[in-house]
This record gives structure tokens, C-alpha cells and sequence, in this order.
């Protein structure tokens, strides 16, 4: 009987190099994966022009390396089991990323030249390194693969670095495109999302990182790890300086780069420094989508998502593996604001942002992907006996706090980001209307314009539609959204004008209780009266009977004053106004804060022949009332005279009234913002300190900082076809209103 033997043509290589490997960017793949099954923790590839073909690549790895009876027994057997057979790596305990043993045939795809240089730990302590060549022009088909001659050459050293080099030349084609080397970016990029873990029955594994140096293709060196960290949505970083001040800066997409310093100090974090990378699933708010796709992010995340600790470098577990920022257990919990003042301070000064929903946007525990540095012996940091964490200190407690509010922090920078975006993509819509439109639209008659845009567009087509009822419907449901509008609008001016009644109501309050106050003190001198008739008691019955009479005259004036905003102001016709008066009334409700605070106000510019409107009295004072109280804030805040001076007269058949203080004054960059509602500080130093300045049974004569007080005062002068702005102050004043009104 005879038997044959299987023998392999040299064909075979070229089918497993080039056409079961699709391309040179999944060849580079593979090879990497090779580096990372061979426990290195950092793999350089370079690319060096080479004429005009390809470039030639170099991928070099600190792995295990390989001996020569390695080679032989792996590397020059085509399809060997090993990777099935043992599928941890053996240091680190890695699962292994390839198992088809053709991964080195990739180098064929590459490339018609390969270079391997591998130094591998032998018996006897002793180091091998073993070069070895393979021009794969050689394997001709017809031949053999065993008849090819590789040479090579093996050396013993007494010490050395551990690990393989691959140096591959012979590009036939340049096929690295830029699309391919985005590919080649986001595959690799699973592969350095691994920043260090343990295995049980494995040494600790330090994590793994790839650096690109491709001159012709990126312009600069890569490293993937920090391309990884700058790909998300934004990178957030911070450190602890020696006094313990703390400072952290975000950049992101959208918002650019900027930054926080928290008004706590942490004397017992000096030193100590973070870097965290944030990243969602959305991929418009990614800075490098490229660098992402939802498969990459759904491979990295779950496994290498978290905030970890190092202490010298050194990993400290089980933070990262675990919640020790609360960060999940708040979002279970949906927990809206912030624990910081200073954070809910930050978030009331932001428009577009509800402080009590400002952390509602809050990412995964996960999608945070970084790690706290502790550098020297950090004081407070001591390691629990069983090596898990750090026992309980105030030290530990003050860097949660710390790291988790400036997550926060960058949490309600994300949320006023998303917010400006919905208000952009809103204006462009506004621009592609206009554009349908043939005119411009505003943002009063947005609604108006974009149904009537539908409706001529549905009677366009309305005739094509098979069904009468179809047609009607479609008409139907335009006139529909027509007259809820116009009913929401009607709507909406008489809810402002309510609204603008909260600082008449809150004033009332404060006076009543101090009117109160003086008619029980007035009651106690009558009761004394009582009992002693004397000269002196006689004097004192008339300054009674005076306190009386004004606390009566003042109270009568606060009655009358609210009764204008009690009536219903869909019925109470606009008339012109004069505005000496107005001012005059105005300023009465604030007496008690001037004489507190020393504030002086200057209405002797005011004309009592100067007259608005037509306007309702309501609007008038609402628009007095909001401007006054800001001012006066502003000078109680600032460090210096407090005055404040209105002026009014007429200018091109207007009235002008102009509010002036010496308060903290405006930026002009935020002259337009203080009209958005909700935006109450946009400079962020207002609040902070009138609190300072301010007793806190003052604050409701005041205000409290809705951020609608200028919103409400410009919606109410434009209806009135007029105008708001702040403008550059008046010489000796550091902020200046200018209202115009018919």
C-alpha cells in the first residue's frame, strides 16, 4: 500500500499575506495584537519614506521576545495551535487577541522585505538574541515553503532589554491613506484603553500604549494613549499647588479651554494632580470622531472606564474598578445640584442652566477614563492591611470631594454647552427658514413664519393627496398651531407682567414687617403715656403721633403702589406716563436700603414734564423697579462709594431714562448676555460678593438673582417698541442703562 504526505506551496503565503489580510492597516493590526499577547506595555511603530512606494515600517515592542527555538517552534510553523492552547498571556495573564497563527504573514502584506530582531530571557539567566531575515519574494510559487532558506544569526548576552523588532521594507504600493489611518487609529485604540489591571494567579499588569511616529501621515509623534484622553468630549485636569490651593482646567469641545479655582483650599492634597477624559456615545460631541465609533467606545468603556489612583506610579486598587466618586450611585439617585455653593453659584451664572438640574447630565462612572497621581509619601494615605484601598482619613475624604467637583464642575460646563448647541442649531434653522422664506425673520414672528412656510408648502401638495380628509387635516392642523400661538403669545405678556410683581410683593413684605415693628414699638411708649402724664410724656406722645403719621403715609404708598400690579392687566389700557413721579416711587421702596447701606440716588435730573408711552404704570415701574434693585446690588457688592443717579429727557422723539452706578460694573462682553433669562452673574463675582456685603433679611428687597429681572424689563420695553442696552459708562460711573421708550 502506499501512503502521501500533504506538502505546502509557497503560494500559500502570499493568499494569507495579501488576500485573507484585506489591508496593510489590518496587517499593522494584527502585528500590534501580536506585541500585546507578548505581555510589552508599549509598542513604537514608525514610518520612514522609502522613494515612491510605500513607506518602510518599524514595530518594536518590550514584550517577552522570542528565542530561537521559539522561532522555530512558533514563528516559522504556519497555523500553530499555541494561542488556542494557552490563551492568557504569560506574564500578565492578557487574553490573548489573535488565535489563527498567520499574524506574522501580515508582514508579507507590508512589505517584501521582514527584519526580525527578537531578545528573549533564556535558561540560566542568561539573554538570546536572534536576527533573522525573510524576503518573501523568495517563496515563489511552485516551490516548496520548506526549500526557502531563512538566514539568520543567534547571540548570548549577559544583559539586556527583553522584546521584538520588526523592520519591514519592499512597499510594492502606498496604500496609507488618511481614511485607513483613521481605521488603524480606532482599532489600536482598544488596545491602550488597557492603563492597568490585575489577573488572580498573574503579575500586575501596567497597562499598555502605542506611539505612532508617521511623519507623511500625521505630521508628528502620536501618542495614542493622549489621543485617546483628547478624543472624547472634553479633557479635564487639575493639581493641588504647595499652599493647597486648587485649580483644575477643562478642555473641551464647544467651550475651549477653561478653567476653576475652587474656593476651598486642600492644605493636605499639595502635589497631588489629575487628568481625566471624558466621553460620551454622542458622537457630535466628540472631538475626534474619528478616533471613535459606538463599537469602539462599547470595547473600551465597560472594561477600561474609571477614575483610578496611583501612588508613584503605581496603581492602587480598587479605585477605577469601582464607584469611589459616588458618580453612579448619584445618577441612580438623579441628583440635580451640585453640594458646593461655590459649583451652584457657577451653574445660576450660567444661562440656559436650572442649578437644581444641573448635574441631571451627569456621565457614567465609566465614560470617565483617568487617574489621580499621588507623588512622595502623601501624608493621610495609608494602605489598608489587605493592600484594598486607603483607610478611611480626612485627607481621602477632601480627594473625593476635590476630583468629584471638578467633575461636577465640568459636568454643568457640558449641560451649558449642549444647551448654547440646541440654541445654535435653533438660529440655523432660523437661516434656512429665512433663506425658503426670501426675507428675514425674528425671533417674535419665528413660529408665525415657519407655519406659514408649511402651510403654503401642504397646499402645494394637498391636491395630490388621494383623500379629501387627508387635505383638510393637514390645513386644519396649520390654523390649529396659528391660534395656539397667538393665544401663548397673549399668554405669555400677561405672565410676564405677574412676574414682574415679584419684587413689588417681596418689598411690600420687608416694609410691612418694619412698619409692624414700629407700631409695637409705639404701642409700648402709649402704654407708658398711660401711666405718666408729664411734659416730658406729652413731648413724647407727639413724636409718636409724627412716627405714626409717616409710617402711615408710607404704608399707604406701598398699598397703592401694588395695587396696580392686583388689577388684571389684560384690561388695564397702556396711557403716557410721567416719569418723575415713576422714578420718584420707585426709589421710596428702596428708602430702608439706601439708609442702611448709605447708597445715595440722584433723581434731580429727572424733569417732571418728561412723559412714556403709551405703557401700562405696572410695566413702567416693573422696568424701574428691575434696573434699581441691580444697581443697588452692584454698589453694595463693590468695595467703594455706593451712588446711583438716573437721568431721563428726550432724544429723537423718544424718552430716554439712563440708570448709572459705581458699583462693580458690567464687561461689555456680557452686555447682550444679563438680558438672557436665568444668566443672573455672567462675570460670576457678583453674588459671591453681595453675600459678603448683604445682611441676609436684605436679600428679598434686593432679589435673589432669578436671572429674569432684566429679562422681564427687556420683554417688556420691546413690546412697548422700545429699546434696552447697557453702554459704556458715563465718566465717574462704571456702569451705565440706557432705556428707550416712545
Amino acid at each position: 500500500m502506499r501512503t502521501l504526505t500533504f506538502t505546502v506551496d509557497s503560494a500559500l503565503l502570499s493568499e494569507l499575506g495579501e488576500k485573507l489580510v484585506e489591508s496593510v492597516h489590518l496587517a499593522l493590526v494584527e502585528l500590534v495584537k501580536n506585541s500585546y499577547d507578548a505581555d510589552s506595555t508599549e509598542v513604537t511603530i514608525r514610518f520612514a519614506p522609502a522613494g515612491q512606494k510605500g513607506p518602510r515600517i518599524d514595530v518594536g515592542d518590550n514584550g517577552t521576545g522570542m528565542s530561537v527555538e521559539d522561532l522555530e517552534k512558533f514563528w516559522m510553523r504556519i497555523a500553530t495551535t499555541n494561542k488556542v492552547e494557552s490563551n492568557r498571556s504569560p506574564i500578565f495573564g492578557r487574553w490573548k487577541t489573535g488565535a489563527k497563527g498567520i499574524g506574522r504573514f501580515c508582514c508579507r502584506r507590508l512589505g517584501t522585505q521582514l527584519k526580525l530582531t527578537s531578545t528573549a530571557k533564556v535558561k540560566g539567566g542568561h539573554f538570546q538574541r536572534t536576527e533573522m531575515n525573510f524576503a518573501w519574494k523568495d517563496f515563489v510559487p511552485g516551490t516548496d515553503v520548506d526549500s526557502v532558506q531563512c538566514p539568520g544569526s543567534v547571540a548570548t548576552l549577559s544583559s539586556a532589554v527583553t522584546g521584538t523588532i520588526l523592520t519591514i521594507s519592499g512597499a510594492e504600493t502606498d496604500e496609507w491613506k488618511p481614511r485607513g489611518w483613521d481605521y488603524l487609529k480606532r482599532q489600536l485604540a482598544v488596545l491602550v484603553a488597557n492603563r492597568g489591571t490585575r489577573r488572580t494567579g498573574f503579575k500586575e499588569d501596567p497597562g499598555f500604549n502605542i506611539r505612532l511616529e508617521a511623519p507623511a501621515l500625521e505630521g508628528r509623534i502620536i501618542d495614542l494613549r493622549q489621543e485617546l484622553m483628547k478624543g472624547g468630549w472634553g479633557t479635564l485636569s487639575g493639581r493641588v499647588a504647595g499652599d493647597g490651593e486648587a485649580k483644575c482646567e477643562l478642555d473641551a469641545k464647544g467651550i475651549g479651554k477653561k478653567s476653576m479655582t475652587f474656593s476651598k483650599t486642600y492644605p493636605g492634597l499639595k502635589g497631588i494632580s489629575f487628568q481625566i477624559g471624558i466621553i460620551t456615545d454622542r458622537k457630535d460631541q466628540l472631538r475626534d470622531p474619528r478616533l471613535f465609533t459606538k463599537d469602539t467606545i462599547r470595547k473600551v468603556l465597560p472594561e477600561w472606564g474609571g477614575v483610578q489612583i496611583r501612588v508613584n506610579g503605581f496603581r492602587v486598587y480598587p479605585y477605577g474598578d469601582d464607584d469611589w466618586l459616588f458618580i453612579d450611585r448619584d445618577r441612580g439617585l438623579r441628583k440635580g445640584t451640585p453640594e458646593s455653593e461655590q459649583l451652584a453659584a457657577f451653574a445660576e451664572s450660567l444661562k440656559g442652566i436650572d442649578p437644581r438640574r444641573a448635574l441631571l447630565p451627569l456621565l457614567s462612572m465609566r465614560s470617565h477614563v483617568g487617574s489621580v497621581e499621588i507623588q512622595g509619601n502623601a501624608p493621610g494615605f495609608e494602605m489598608k492591611a489587605s493592600r484594598e484601598g486607603f483607610i478611611s482619613s480626612q485627607a481621602v475624604d477632601d480627594l473625593r470631594e476635590l476630583v468629584r467637583n471638578a467633575i461636577d464642575w465640568s459636568t454643568i460646563c457640558r449641560a451649558r454647552y449642549v444647551a448654547q448647541r440646541s440654541k445654535d442649531q435653533a438660529a440655523d434653522a432660523r437661516v434656512h427658514l429665512e433663506e425658503a422664506m426670501k426675507r428675514p425673520i425674528t425671533s417674535e414672528n419665528l413660529v408665525q413664519t415657519a407655519v406659514e412656510y408649511i402651510d403654503r408648502e401642504v397646499r402645494n401638495i394637498a391636491p395630490l393627496l388621494p383623500s379629501r380628509a387627508v387635505q383638510q387635516t393637514f390645513l386644519k392642523a396649520t390654523d390649529a398651531i396659528l391660534k395656539r400661538t397667538d393665544q401663548s403669545n397673549e399668554e405669555l405678556r400677561h405672565l410676564r407682567l405677574v412676574a414682574s410683581t415679584s419684587t413689588l410683593l417681596l418689598i411690600f413684605s420687608h416694609e410691612v414687617n418694619a412698619l409692624l415693628g414700629s407700631l409695637e414699638a409705639a404701642r409700648g411708649s402709649l402704654d407708658l403715656i398711660e401711666k405718666k402724664l408729664s411734659g416730658k410724656d406729652a413731648t413724647r406722645v407727639s413724636e409718636i403721633r409724627k412716627g405714626l403719621l409717616g409710617a402711615k403715609t408710607r404704608f399707604g404708598d406701598l398699598l397703592k403702589m401694588t395695587s396696580l400690579v392686583a388689577t388684571d392687566g389684560r384690561k388695564t389700557a397702556p396711557e403716557k406716563l410721567a416719569i418723575h413721579s415713576r422714578v420718584q416711587a420707585a426709589v421710596q421702596c428702596f428708602d430702608l436700603i439706601k439708609e442702611s447701606y448709605q447708597i445715595a440716588i440722584d433723581i434731580d435730573h429727572v424733569p417732571e414734564n418728561v412723559t412714556a408711552g403709551p405703557i401700562q404704570e405696572a410695566e413702567l415701574l416693573a422696568v424701574l423697579l428691575n434696573a434699581l434693585s441691580n444697581s443697588i446690588k452692584s454698589v453694595i457688592a463693590a468695595d467703594g462709594p455706593r451712588k446711583i443717579a438716573v437721568e431721563a429727557g428726550r432724544s429723537d422723539g423718544r424718552c430716554k431714562i439712563c440708570i448709572r452706578d459705581t458699583g462693580l460694573g458690567l464687561a461689555p462682553k456680557y452686555f447682550e448676555e444679563v438680558f438672557t433669562p436665568f444668566v443672573a452673574d455672567p462675570g460670576g463675582k457678583l453674588y459671591r460678593k453681595l453675600k459678603r456685603n448683604l445682611n441676609p433679611q436684605d436679600q428679598y428687597v434686593v432679589g435673589t438673582g432669578s436671572g429674569l429681572g432684566l429679562s422681564i424689563a427687556k420683554e417688556i420695553v420691546q413690546a412697548r417698541g422700545g429699546q434696552i442696552r447697557f453702554v459704556s459708562p458715563t465718566s465717574g460711573w462704571n456702569a451705565e442703562l440706557e432705556v428707550m421708550l416712545p
